[in-house]
């Protein structure tokens, strides 16, 4: 190994042109700020010291961070674009929408543009290299490395701390608190919550709730139907549309709480729901619990949704599921064009920041974030604070 020193206008020229050197085969051992340097004097100057190996292999040229390079040649943008997408989510999607039937032509026509965008969007925004943590200075680890233990996808940890670098680049000795604080107001960027309308329509306000087999959704309608910040304050009706009729828990919560629990097997009996309970003001619809690759499971929910109309349909998403599964559940039901997403099961998983790998995809806003079974108290209405607690405290 030897040690090399270079000295530049900042740490991140100083990087750029140690890669250009040496390759990106280098370790940062420390930077700091020099004055006086010869020809120099009273200019402040930054030196890095690094560590290349013996033997190092052909340098080949640096590509800087999206943010920090100049507006690149018409060659590379063009080889960016020919570039296949490498996101598992956009891989999923593209994958769904090539087996989706016929007569979804026109979701096909929107989602593939939605793709589309979306991958212009990333080129342009992210870096084209794999996320490394070698463009900023060693203080910036342990928060990146925190960020990644609790369940951060490297991309978006790399987003985060790539942002905040560039807000406190000017900062001496910048501590682990600052920096937190920078990554929650990058959080917060993607965190959008739910506004629940308190607006009174002509008819009851028909909620529908989507998710597989297993991720709660009949425990959620329960908590959203008694939580006073929810719809806890309403006249609410649970509809269970499960094929063996409605689960104890729910036949229980029904003498508790006092809210009528119908069942509806049928379509028919969906649409009788509407004559008969037209005098409430909200109607929660539970969806069978189904895998969501069965088939003909997202046409029958469509049958659903053109029956009921619904004003709102909620995805419910559980926590302790594998990110991937997570998202190709998600592109499944994406079309079905959710207008929220509820995270339930926070006290069944260890990695609760995987929540901003999958907002980063959907772009909905967070109706509510759920653990445990009681059902007056473990429900929270989407609040980030709740999630900068589980990352960040536990």
């Amino acid at each position: 190994m030897q040690v090399k020193k270079i000295i530049s206008d900042s740490v991140t020229k100083a990087l750029s042109e140690a890669k250009e050197q040496y390759g990106d085969e280098i370790i940062l051992l420390e930077s700091r700020e020099i004055q006086g340097e010869t020809g120099l004097p009273g200019k402040r100057r930054v030196q890095v010291t690094i560590s290349v190996n013996e033997t190092p292999k052909p340098a080949r040229k640096w590509v800087p961070p999206a943010a920090l390079r100049d507006t690149p040649k018409e060659p590379a943008a063009a080889a960016e674009k020919e570039k296949k997408p490498d996101n598992d989510f956009s891989r999923m999607v593209t994958d769904i929408l090539a087996k989706k039937p016929f007569e979804f032509d026109q979701e096909k026509k929107i989602l593939n543009e939605l793709t589309n965008l979306r991958q212009e969007i990333l080129q342009i925004t992210r870096q084209s290299v794999n996320p490394a943590l070698a463009d900023f200075p060693e203080e910036y680890s342990p928060v990146y490395s925190g960020l990644l233990e609790k369940g951060l996808t490297p991309d978006v940890a790399h987003l985060f701390i790539r942002r905040v670098y560039q807000i406190l680049q000017s900062v001496k000795n910048v501590k682990p608190a600052e920096i937190e604080k920078g990554v929650r107001n990058e959080m917060a960027r993607i965190f959008e919550p739910y506004r629940i309308s308190d607006t009174a329509g002509s008819g009851p306000k028909i909620i529908l709730l989507l998710g597989a087999t297993g991720v709660g959704k009949s425990t959620t309608a329960m908590k959203l139907a008694a939580h006073p910040e929810l719809y806890g304050k309403k006249d609410v009706v649970i509809i269970s549309t499960d094929p063996y009729g409605p689960s104890e828990a729910l036949k229980s919560f029904s003498k508790m709480n006092g809210t009528t629990i119908y069942e509806a097997r049928k379509n028919d009996d969906i649409e009788k729901v509407l004559e008969k309970f037209s005098d409430r003001e909200v109607i929660i619809v539970d969806t069978p619990g189904q895998s969501p690759f069965a088939p003909n499971h997202l046409k029958r929910l469509e049958e659903y949704i053109q029956i009921l109309k619904p004003a709102d349909i909620f995805l419910v998403l559980s926590l302790n599921t594998d990110l991937k599964d997570l998202f190709l559940t998600s592109a499944l039901y994406l079309l079905l064009k959710p207008s929220g997403v509820i995270f339930t099961k926070f006290d069944e998983t260890s990695q609760p920041g995987k929540v901003f790998a999958i907002l980063d995809e959907l772009k909905l806003p967070v109706v509510a974030c759920s653990e445990g079974k009681r059902i007056f108290i473990d429900i929270v209405p989407g609040q980030i604070e709740f999630l900068y607690k589980k990352i960040f405290e536990n």
